[in-house]
């Protein structure tokens, strides 16, 4: 009885020695105690969030940035990742393409690991987690005297990145590099043709430039739309619909009472707040009491807010029109809400520099209804009429210079028989000789002195055809490319560049006019390049492997695209997974596993 008592419990040790060697051996390591979940179901099929901390790992392990990983979403990109490593894989199987044992240790061996990112993403983010395309890791699986590979080491490092026992790492591995492959696979179909990369080298490096005249709806508005009580009242009356349904948006706005006034103002320029914030309050405060000693000599309130006022009012004379509480500055309106009709305030300081307000009228109830329509008609017809006269504009200067005259002179008959409308909002108050003349020769007919530099408060030449800084003129714009944007405030910045590169050669113009943000442009080509033979043999080897790599990535997210809507359509992730941790109180945040190397 003592002698089976002995063998059944040397059995027992032998038993629990030969557990404790299978589940401790240096090529298995200690048995993953880790809760697993699954991050993401895809049809069934539970991908790991072992798995999912392990890749969220390897990608961040070169950056110690945390609040950058979250502000990229990088738990979310991880997730997405191991979605179409799990696509991937399943196409794998019909394709037949598979990984050996040898083949994943020799990879293994040399500290080689793989994760995965979207398709869509991997340039970009890869870029920004210093990942080549080929989305390999390297862990130093190396003695550091020896040279060679350290198993204590290599497990060290799976323990430490991604808290992996060594057989579940493999088998992550291996999913990893059949993933690989298929990527390998998909790109190595994409071919480039020299004669393809060199067309699409010639379309990227020959350049265009254009000449080309805007004509932009501030310049009609300001001088040559008729906006008088007369024109914008027929306006109004034959389009009651439409300022019906403006006045219903805008009432508020001026109900129940509102007040009529005009502003000069007067800002602290860039110049002034060079020389410091006192300094800049002090130009601009000289500069308005000079405006204010024009009124107290006799000169209208509009004359001075037109030729002295910094404010885009001074066009129309520094009108607001009506004015109600919550439309201006803080001070400037309770300067304006104290003030009785015909009043001019004294010196108002504003955050920008200083105000004068006049009160011209408060208007209530029917009175300011009176007064918002004619507003909101005065608006409406004015935005037409500028857009109307823009779009014709462009489209005669277009018509000539497609009969046969140059751009310039096309542009110059134009501008010959354009004239300003009468009682134009810009319109000057005097003309300009005559403000010249009563400040006694020592300045030129623009208000400037004889060193080029405008008088604090003096009359500034009123906007005219010949002045306006935004008055149609033949322009030039720079060389550019097929993607390039010659015209800055085209509305498709792409289209001018691409109705050049539809032009045969200069001299030739489109046949309609560009849209711009303001109004319309007239474009003509004025020189074309195409780059030399010797730049393509310099630049064929750089050019054509950047192409393939970009046509290569193009197909890889379209080959993503077609396996998630017939095989992978069925997805879940597991949001608490996804939830970006908050960053640290410190702003700088801390890595979620922390890479230990303790070296030899």
């Amino acid at each position: 009885m003592n002698r089976l008592s002995q063998i059944f419990g040397a059995a027992i040790v032998i038993a629990i020695a030969v557990v404790f060697i299978v589940q401790f051996r240096p090529n298995t390591g200690p048995v993953q105690s880790t809760a697993s979940t699954c991050a993401v179901e895809v049809r069934g099929s539970c991908l790991s969030s072992i798995e999912f901390n392990a890749s969220r790992n390897l990608l961040a392990m070169r950056s110690v940035d945390e609040n950058r990983l979250r502000a990229m979403g990088l738990r979310r990109i991880t997730a997405e990742g191991l979605y179409e490593r799990w696509l991937l894989n399943e196409d794998a199987k019909r394709l037949g393409i598979s990984v050996s044992d040898d083949e994943l240790t020799a990879e293994l061996g040399t500290g080689r690991v793989r994760v995965s990112l979207p398709a869509d993403k991997i340039r970009q983010v890869g870029y920004a987690l210093n990942l080549r395309e080929d989305l390999i890791r390297y862990l130093d699986v190396r003695n550091r005297q020896t040279k060679k590979f350290d198993n204590k080491q290599y497990e060290r490092q799976i323990r430490n990145i991604t808290k992996m026992s060594p057989t579940d790492f493999r088998d992550y591995q291996r999913k990893e590099l059949i993933a690989a492959r298929m990527r390998d696979f998909i790109r190595a179909r994409v071919r480039v043709g020299e004669n393809e990369a060199f067309e699409q080298f010639s379309r990227e490096k020959s350049t265009r430039t254009l000449s080309y005249v805007r004509f932009d709806r501030r310049f009609y508005s300001d001088l040559v739309v008729d906006t008088s009580e007369k024109a914008i009242q027929a306006w109004a009356d034959a389009n009651k619909e439409e300022l019906d349904k403006t006045w219903e948006g805008r009432k508020a706005q001026y109900l129940p009472e509102c007040r009529v006034a005009r502003v000069i103002t007067a800002e602290v320029k860039p110049d002034e707040a060079e020389q410091g914030p006192e300094a800049g309050k002090a130009a601009a405060k000289a500069r308005i009491e000079q405006a204010v000693q024009r009124l107290k000599k006799g000169e209208s309130f509009a004359d001075v807010a037109r030729s002295a006022s910094d404010d885009p009012s001074a066009a129309r004379g520094g009108e607001l029109g009506c004015v109600t509480k919550g439309r201006l500055s803080k001070p400037v309106e309770d300067k304006l809400f104290e003030m009785k009709a015909g009043e001019v305030s004294d010196l108002v300081e504003t955050e920008d520099g200083f105000q004068v307000i006049k009160v011209e009228q408060i208007a209530k109830d029917a009175e300011a209804e009176k007064i918002g329509r004619l507003e909101a008609a005065r608006d409406l017809y004015v935005a037409h009429e500028s857009e109307r006269l823009a779009a014709e504009a462009a489209k005669q200067v277009l018509a000539a210079a497609a009969g046969g005259k140059s751009l310039e002179d096309a542009l110059a008959a134009y501008m010959a028989q354009l004239t300003p409308a009468k009682g134009a909002a810009a319109a000057p108050g005097a003309k300009p000789e005559d403000k010249a003349a009563k400040q006694g020769g020592a300045t030129d007919a623009g208000g400037t002195k004889n060193d080029g530099q405008t008088e604090p408060g003096a009359a500034r030449a009123p906007y005219t055809i010949a002045n306006h800084p935004n008055r149609p003129t033949v322009e030039a714009s720079l060389p550019f490319n097929v993607s390039g944007s010659p015209i800055a405030d085209a509305r498709d910045s792409t289209e001018p560049a691409r109705i050049a590169f539809q032009l045969d050669k200069p001299g030739d113009l489109p046949k309609d006019v560009v849209a711009l943000e303001n109004g319309y442009a007239v474009i003509q080509l004025k020189e074309k390049t195409s780059p030399s033979q010797e730049q393509w043999d310099k630049d064929r080897e750089f050019y054509t492997s950047a192409m393939r790599a970009a046509k290569q990535n193009d197909a890889l997210v379209g080959y993503m695209r077609r396996l998630k809507s017939t095989i992978g359509s069925e997805v879940k992730y597991d949001q608490s997974l996804l939830k970006e941790a908050r960053p640290a109180e410190d702003g700088s945040g801390e890595p979620e596993l922390p890479i230990d190397d303790e070296g030899e």
